[in-house]
């Protein structure tokens, strides 16, 4: 057999045989096939696509290039093991939350994640932002975890589809990763060596994710199934929206923090719009994964179950098992708005800086472009542009206003986390030239010492924010203002990340 006629069967666009696909996965990984070929067939195939067959043969040949995972001696009687995997998004933190939740109803979850790459943060990252925490497990560690707690999430390991590595390193350089059977064939790999009874996955769609439409999204989806469910593992997958940051955090500490905050929700932030978009995807991808696992089978009454194992604390309680387990540290911290003291995982980094960024103009928040977030968040440090890239675990962006919001002139949207004050400001200054310009303008007219009258818009955490036409000034007292008061005041200062004057 010849790689050669394997490359000219499929640039030909006929069928390729189970050994045929074998065959070239194994000398491939024994490093006796050279690259060229193989992009050659990456060719062929992003452009004559594959057969479900040939599907299910690539898959399972990469699944076998390493070891395959056999975890029936670690998985409860009567119990099924479930894989939970997310093609990925900005603000993605479902894992995380998830994961603690099924936990604590009974579901034994052996989690392997990735780390980001561009505009899309990893899961393994973010876990990372805990001081302390060990992704890295053995595969022997992390079964003997499953079997101790019930629950274990690591990285990505190189005892797993090591063919996928080798073809992912490919496609990157070819202009084939955008293939949907490539990354169909590419996920399942991991997800079969890995050994789990079931799997769901949450296909993500829209600016923030990897597919863009929700044709495509649907395509992938109905692939990763069918590649599942030939290979004789019950697969099951759930399209979700990306075309805004997921939740109201987008960063690894920051991701961190608010996955605490969301295990920590009584009934009634439950229920709030705040966290509407992320709850609907947790809710559903949990109750789907309890159902799997053979832990409860009607759905609505997982979520009942699963707002139960939130507002008990009993989600939290094994997420902080899950971060002791792996070495990550803890402190005790009062929380004053739960009135107790409670573990808290500690965080790697901190931030120096911050920047409010405040509505021009009432109105609605219509959109945000996710991918740019993402994009922005590695511009701060957040993110890999190459895969030896440190990352800043601290950085990133608060979202205090999402889409179909409404906002009031002055409102704060969106806050700015950093800690390169010198990159920030001059990257800053490239997106807002024009503010800057005015900002300028402004402090030649008001120069300190001047006089400025204007009439009162609101009140800030710093004081009470007046407004004359063409700036913006605050001043610090302790006097109660009604909206449209005028006030004449002197220029002392000026508040230079929120371009404000200073009034005395």
């Amino acid at each position: 057999m010849r790689m050669y006629d394997i490359i000219e069967k499929k640039r030909d666009n006929y069928e390729l045989t189970k050994d045929e696909i074998n065959f070239f996965i194994r000398e491939y990984c024994a490093d006796r096939i050279p690259d060229y070929q193989v992009s050659a067939l990456l060719m062929a195939i992003f452009l004559n696509k594959l057969t479900k067959n040939e599907l299910l043969y690539l898959t399972d040949a990469m699944s076998k290039s390493a070891k395959i995972l056999d975890l029936s001696d670690i998985k409860t009687p009567g119990k099924y093991i479930v894989d939970k995997h997310s093609t990925g998004g900005v603000g993605d933190k479902v894992t995380l939350i998830v994961l603690p939740i099924v936990a604590a109803l009974g579901v034994d979850v052996f989690k392997m994640s990735g780390r980001g790459l561009g505009f899309t943060g990893g899961t393994a990252d973010k876990l990372e932002a805990i001081k302390g925490y060990n992704i890295n497990l053995s595969l022997e560690q992390a079964c003997h975890q499953v079997q101790t707690i019930g629950e274990c999430l690591i990285s990505q390991s190189s005892e797993v589809a090591i063919a996928d590595k080798k073809l992912y390193a490919l496609r990157d350089t070819t202009a084939t990763v955008e293939s949907i059977d490539l990354i169909a064939s590419s996920i399942m790999s991991k997800k079969l060596a890995l050994g789990a009874d079931k799997i769901l996955i949450d296909v993500t769609v829209g600016s923030g994710a990897f597919m863009k439409n929700l044709d495509d999204a649907r395509k992938l989806a109905h692939t990763l199934v069918d590649i599942g469910n030939m290979a004789g593992r019950e697969t099951k997958a759930i399209v979700t929206n990306m075309d805004q940051p997921l939740g109201r955090n987008v960063g690894n500490a920051l991701e961190i923090k608010e996955v605490i905050s969301f295990l920590l929700s009584d009934e009634t932030t439950l229920k709030s719009e705040y966290l509407k978009d992320l709850k609907n995807v947790v809710f559903e991808i949990a109750a789907y994964m309890v159902k799997m696992a053979g832990c409860g089978d009607d759905i609505d009454e997982n979520k009942l179950r699963i707002e139960n194992a939130i507002v008990s604390r009993k989600a939290y309680d094994k997420f902080i098992e899950l971060v002791k387990a792996q070495g990550g540290h803890i402190c005790e911290v009062y929380m004053d708005w739960i009135g107790m003291n409670l573990d808290m995982p500690v965080l790697k980094d901190s931030v120096k800086y911050m920047k409010e960024i405040h509505a021009q103009k009432d109105g609605y928040i219509v959109s945000i472009d996710s991918k740019k977030v993402g994009e922005a968040l590695v511009c701060l440090g957040g993110g890999r542009n190459k895969k030896d890239d440190e990352i800043d675990y601290a950085v990133g962006f608060e979202f205090a206003k999402k889409v179909g919001e409404k906002v009031h002139e002055g409102d704060t949207i969106l806050k700015v986390l950093y800690n390169d004050k010198e990159k920030f400001d001059l990257k800053w200054k490239e997106c807002t030239r024009k503010y800057f310009d005015i900002w300028r303008k402004i402090k030649l007219k008001y120069p300190i010492g001047s006089k400025f009258k204007g009439n009162f818009v609101r009140y800030h955490p710093n004081g009470a924010i007046f407004k004359n036409g063409v700036a913006y000034a605050k001043k610090i007292d302790d006097v109660n203002y009604n909206i449209g008061d005028s006030i004449l005041g002197e220029v002392c200062d000026y508040d230079e990340p929120n371009m404000w004057l200073i009034l005395d």
